[in-house]
Parts: structure tokens; C-alpha cells; sequence
């Protein structure tokens, strides 16, 4: 049975070069390896690799793209020095962080001491706390589409019938789920996110 991996990468080149690592890694150990793009994200997938925001954060099971609910095991790729990202805590699915710059024995060692939770642990029927306490709720997702259209606080305050103090506590709320410190950090996020 194949190992199923999804890698979630803008860098092209750097998917391709972790695509032939996996490959040759997978082989020694005698498995067969099955890359899906991130279109079929929703299809089963046993492992994803998958690059940090800016912010640092990364925690895949909180997307909604999962296959009847399961979320696979994912290793983080950093591409920022260790220095300038604070992680006080993960998603119980993330095997790992792996930096972009390293050699593929790093790649290697990594899989080799972590890997053995994909046979070990089922992670499908147990829910990961963190990344519940990070989901955006109904009014954050309804304060967050209205900033999206362009509308500032008070008329967002105006349109959902609560005071302007409420939206942007809403708003504060978002952010420090998303990990967010700068009001420009929000806003580059609003311009990528689909919620």
C-alpha cells in the first residue's frame, strides 16, 4: 500500500527537490510513495508537508479540507531562522518542523524518529485541541468577511447590530488566534485567507 504525501510549497523547485528525497527515503525503507497535489488535499493522505507562514504558524488540521473529518500527520517546513519564531505550542498532528536550508540527512533522521506515530498513533478520531482553540468563530468569520470587502470596523459594527468596541474585540480575537501581533500581518492575512 502506498504512502500518500501532499506537500504544500510555493517553491516549485524546493517541492521537487523533497518530492526525489522522499522518494529515495521511502524506497530504502521498501514503500512506495503516491505524491497528490494540493488540489486533491481532500483525497486521503497519510503525510503533509506543509511551508509556515510568516507569523510562524502553521497547523494543518485546522484547515477544512479533510476527508470525513480525518486530518493526516504533517511535518512544518520553516524557511525563517529559529530566532525569529516563537512557538509556545502545536498541533498534536505536527510530526515536526524541518528548515528549508536542511541537508537531506536532516530530512532523513527527521522521518526516521518521528515517522513511527503514523503506524503507531490513529490520529482520526482524536481531535486536536490546539487547533480547536484557533478556530474563528461565527461572528469572527462574519467580522472577518465584512474587513475583507473593505468595510471598516464601524460599518461592519453598523451592518452586524453590535457596537464598534465589540467588532474590534472580535477582530483582536482573530488575530491573537491566528497569532497575529501587527495590524499590517491582519491585513496581509485578510488578503490571502479564505475562511
Amino acid at each position: 500500500m502506498p504512502v500518500k504525501i501532499s506537500i504544500i510549497e510555493s517553491n516549485l523547485f524546493f517541492a521537487e527537490g523533497l518530492k526525489y528525497a522522499l522518494s529515495e527515503y521511502f524506497t530504502q525503507k521498501g514503500r512506495v510513495v503516491e505524491f497528490l497535489a494540493e488540489e486533491n488535499s481532500n483525497a486521503a493522505v497519510d503525510l503533509v508537508f506543509i511551508a509556515q507562514s510568516e507569523s510562524g504558524n502553521v497547523a494543518y488540521c485546522d484547515r477544512d479540507v479533510h476527508e470525513a473529518g480525518v486530518s493526516p500527520l504533517y511535518i512544518a517546513m520553516r524557511k525563517i531562522k529559529p530566532a525569529q519564531v516563537t512557538r509556545e505550542k502545536s498541533c498534536s498532528r505536527e510530526l515536526g518542523v524541518l528548515d528549508s536550508h536542511a541537508d537531506i540527512e536532516a530530512l532523513f533522521h527527521l522521518l526516521d524518529d518521528k515517522l513511527w506515530r503514523m503506524s503507531v498513533i490513529s490520529m482520526a478520531a482524536r481531535p486536536c485541541y490546539f487547533c480547536l482553540s484557533r478556530r474563528l468563530s461565527g461572528r469572527e468569520k462574519e467580522v472577518v468577511s465584512y474587513l475583507r470587502l473593505g468595510v471598516n470596523q464601524t460599518q461592519a459594527a453598523k451592518y452586524m447590530h453590535l457596537s464598534v468596541k465589540t467588532v474590534h474585540t472580535y477582530k483582536q480575537s482573530v488575530m491573537r488566534k491566528l497569532n497575529l501581533k501587527r495590524r499590517n500581518d491582519f491585513f496581509s492575512w485578510l488578503v490571502k485567507a479564505s475562511i
